[in-house]
């Protein structure tokens, strides 16, 4: 099937598509294409653009908000994905799936990070400093130092949680050497 006429980002797409194997052909991507065409007219759409610019009409319930996730999700279309699941997270207030979707793939945040004293950059500069001169010694184990002082060493990171105790603090290091 010849693609001339297409614009570019359509025939790259469709390179795409194919040379991902997804589809074996251009006329089977075509195919796919006019049967999803077909079936948007025959449910009444009539070519409407919706508000997302997206040019797919927006899903109506929250279940089809939660396959349209999974569809972007699985195509690739991550951004999408993330778009569809905080307006159906809006949309849905009770909607449990839709709830979690939108928290997943809601834009990273920065909570409050602790503030960096010259006490707590000391500290972090022991932490460095004790795991360039010794982590061959402790490969393969967890280790907690703090302030630069080993405080214990486990294969076991629940272990080292029991044997320090109170694991906060900004001088904490809870790591595992590879």
């Amino acid at each position: 099937m010849d693609l001339n006429g297409l614009p570019a980002e359509l025939e790259q797409f469709v390179q795409q598509e194919i040379a991902g194997g997804k589809y074996q052909s251009t006329e089977e991507m075509v195919s796919a294409a006019l049967r999803l065409l077909q079936e948007h007219e025959s449910q009444g759409h009539h070519g409407q653009q919706p508000a997302n610019g997206h040019g797919v009409t927006s899903p109506r319930s929250a279940d089809e908000v939660v396959q349209a996730i999974h569809d972007a999700l699985a195509t690739g279309h991550h951004a999408l994905a993330r778009e569809l699941a905080m307006d159906g997270a809006k949309t849905y207030p009770d909607h449990h799936d839709l709830q979690k979707f939108g928290h997943i793939l809601a834009p990273p945040t920065v909570g409050n990070p602790i503030p960096a004293t010259a006490e707590t950059r000391a500290a972090r500069k022991a932490n460095h400093a004790w795991l360039k001169s010794h982590w061959q010694a402790y490969r393969g184990q967890w280790i907690a130092l703090r302030a630069g002082e080993l405080l214990h060493a486990s294969p076991s990171m629940d272990d080292l949680i029991t044997e320090v105790g109170d694991v906060r603090g900004p001088d904490l290091l809870l790591t595992k050497i590879a």
